[in-house]
């Protein structure tokens, strides 16, 4: 098994197509086809299923598929780091952020940054963080900057704590219910909840909650992907919402509050997470000192 080998089969799989992959490769159908058989031979293993339309993964296919995404990426990033050596350039980062992350601290830290290095190239990718975990890995992001991920989903990735914040319930200030004590979960079934998609952390640890307590977790009447729309609709109706109390402290998030509901409130770590082992470009390295000077100067919350 050589790089090669492994490229030409990471594109049929991707593809799905062993013609629209040769032309992705600039190759003929037939060297790729006896690249893939060679390939199949060497480990002893059948990797796809031919179907009278393309092509689909076998179940060890499935195995080699992961190790080879693994691989392109380790390729790729020591490509960057030689290149970078070599140019004596800064190269380009790519940040994935959360939404409150995009609103707080990332925006000062890529300032100062600019700053300092008026030549350097950034681009921010805003998402919630199973999708950004998932970039993240594939190689299209260098670094992500959100709610840590668990322990057991640490395995291909390395975490820097920067933050540590509540996640619970948030309404608009002159909500019924914000001026009420001690709140029990069936005081909050009786109002519409507009949450974040139901992939994120954040929803499924809220479902959780409700079932660890033998409830069903509220139907949400609206699921978004954006924070700032999501803002706007609690503040214009009587919905509540599961989020961050940083949200608290943005600009648009300054007329809402975070209830006093102590069942639903749990405490979660942020920070910084990128591929285990990987590399990250001087550019990077300067958006995520930046970051870690930000959050250390901030005050506990």
């Amino acid at each position: 098994m050589d790089l090669r080998q492994l490229e030409y089969f990471l594109r049929v799989a991707q593809r799905c197509n062993i013609s629209l992959a040769a032309v992705e490769l600039n190759i003929t159908q037939p060297t790729l086809t006896k690249s893939i058989k060679l390939l199949e031979d060497e480990l002893g293993v059948k990797l796809f299923e031919r179907l009278p339309r393309g092509v689909a993964l076998t179940d060890v296919g499935l195995r080699l598929l992961r190790h080879a995404e693994a691989v392109h990426v380790q390729v790729r990033d020591a490509s960057q780091e030689i290149a970078s050596l070599r140019s004596g350039t800064f190269g380009t980062v790519t940040i994935g952020a959360g939404p409150a992350w995009l609103r707080r601290n990332l925006p000062l830290a890529v300032a100062e940054v600019m700053k300092q290095h008026p030549g350097i190239q950034l681009r921010v990718e805003g998402g919630f963080d199973e999708a950004l975990f998932r970039a993240l890995r594939d190689g299209e992001l260098d670094f992500v900057v959100a709610e840590l991920p668990s322990p057991e989903d640490r395995r291909d990735v390395e975490v820097t704590p920067l933050t540590s914040d509540n996640l619970g319930v948030v309404c608009r200030a002159g909500h019924p219910l914000a001026r009420r004590r001690r709140l029990s979960m069936r005081d909050l079934l009786t109002y519409p909840w507009v949450m974040p998609p139901r992939t994120t952390r954040a929803h499924r640890r809220f479902d959780a909650l409700f079932v660890a307590h033998d409830l069903p977790p509220p139907t949400s009447c609206l699921e978004t992907g954006s924070l700032a729309f999501l803002i706007n609709v609690l503040l214009h109706s009587d919905a509540l919402t599961f989020t961050v109390s940083k949200t608290l402290v943005t600009r648009e998030g300054k007329d809402l509050v975070m209830l006093d509901a102590p069942d639903l409130t749990v405490r979660r770590e942020a920070g910084i997470v990128i591929r285990r082992g990987g590399w990250l470009s001087p550019a990077a390295q300067h958006v995520a000192d930046a970051l870690k000077a930000i959050c250390a100067a901030e005050p506990e919350n």
